[in-house]
């Protein structure tokens, strides 16, 4: 993570390896949970194309329909995180999903998962229902 922040050449070198990460690994063990959690993590602290936001976005609205709640208490904080970092940022691609016109940035796909978040705040787990609310 540390690698390819701030820097374009050196995250554009971990795009592939990212992408290949992201879609390959299996999460039906708590292992290949962690290891896309941190695939996330990374793709959004590296200046990352907005293709593979959008994926990194899919992956935390896959956790949220996973039942283990602290699989989703995860993917509800760094919805969260990843919503505050796009607003201070202004990363690009934030403002073109706004009116339905681009269907492919990360904003639109936080926008697709939004119903998933709002299901989350009828969960009997109140950190879940704290977290969807924030």
């Amino acid at each position: 993570r540390l690698l390819g922040a701030n820097d374009v050449k050196a995250s554009e070198e971990m795009n592939d390896v990212l992408a290949q990460v992201a879609t390959n690994t299996e999460t039906s063990k708590n292992a290949g949970n962690a290891i896309l959690y941190e695939c996330v993590q990374t793709i959004m602290a590296v200046e990352s194309d907005d293709g593979l936001r959008v994926l990194a976005v899919n992956i935390l609205g896959r956790f949220l329909l996973n039942r283990d709640n602290n699989i989703r208490y995860v993917a509800l904080n760094t919805l969260a995180k990843c919503i505050a970092d796009g607003a201070h940022a202004g990363r690009s691609g934030d403002g073109g999903g706004e009116n339905g016109e681009d269907a492919n940035t990360a904003a639109s796909a936080l926008q697709r998962h939004r119903t998933t978040v709002v299901d989350c705040l009828k969960d009997p787990d109140i950190s879940i229902r704290q977290r969807a609310l924030e």
